[in-house]
């Protein structure tokens, strides 16, 4: 048994204890030990485990994680492997938005030149790698090239995944967003869009969904200065 394994090598436990938390999380540790650091549901088990340091708000872990890993996945996988790709378009991710990316655009679009042959241009990584690259254009203020990629976005997920898919829907409320900022007093057409956003992430994510509660309240925030402003 893998406890009778591990009480009997206390020095490896000592060790998998003395790495666990910033190499890998302490039961990624324990599924390197029993099947190798090579196996590929640990290799797995080691980006996601990045993700969740994000989710968790704790970006610098998540990079080293994601850093260490890539290498791996590399040399064991390969470099056109999905499970690769997927990881590097999380390390830009990540990198990008904590400024560990000094040029994030090329970055993103060396990726999605690269993710695009093996998954297609409808693959979900496709599409939130073209998101991304949205994002920063957006971030950067090339303000007419980030509505061009998010309507490029939106009509390659609409025609693959579906007008109601995630991806999507977010991609349509970054748009929305981008087109109220910009449209100044004018931006009733905007709030309609946004009302249409917000219904359909609760038909197809839920009413409790974070992005969709979080998008409903922009929406509510928008829908009160407009009736503040007599529209």
């Amino acid at each position: 048994m893998l406890w009778v394994h591990l009480f009997v090598a206390l020095c490896a436990v000592v060790v998998l204890v003395r790495l666990a938390h910033r190499e890998v999380p302490f039961p990624v540790a324990l599924a390197q030990l029993r099947l190798g650091g090579d196996d590929p549901a640990v290799l797995r088990a080691r980006v996601l485990s990045a993700a969740t340091c994000l989710m968790q708000g704790r970006p610098g872990l998540a990079v080293y994680r994601i850093k260490l890993v890539l290498p791996d996945l590399t040399r064991v996988l390969g470099a056109d492997h999905p499970d690769t790709l997927s990881a590097r378009l999380l390390s830009l991710q990540i990198r990008g938005e904590t400024g560990d990316l000094p040029d994030r655009l090329t970055a993103i679009r060396e990726l999605i030149g690269d993710i695009t042959p093996v998954l297609g241009p409808g693959h979900p990584d496709t599409l939130a790698a073209r998101h991304c690259l949205a994002e920063w254009l957006n971030q950067d203020g090339r303000v007419d090239e980030a509505e061009a990629a998010y309507e490029d976005v939106i009509a390659t997920g609409t025609e693959h995944l579906g007008a109601e898919h995630n991806t999507v829907l977010i991609s349509r409320s970054c748009l929305t967003i981008l087109r109220y900022e910009h449209a100044g007093p004018d931006n009733g057409a905007a709030v309609d869009d946004m009302t249409a956003i917000v219904a359909a992430m609760e038909r197809s994510l839920g009413t409790s969904d974070p992005t969709t509660a979080s998008t409903r309240r922009l929406l509510t925030q928008w829908q009160s200065t407009q009736a503040g402003n007599g529209a």
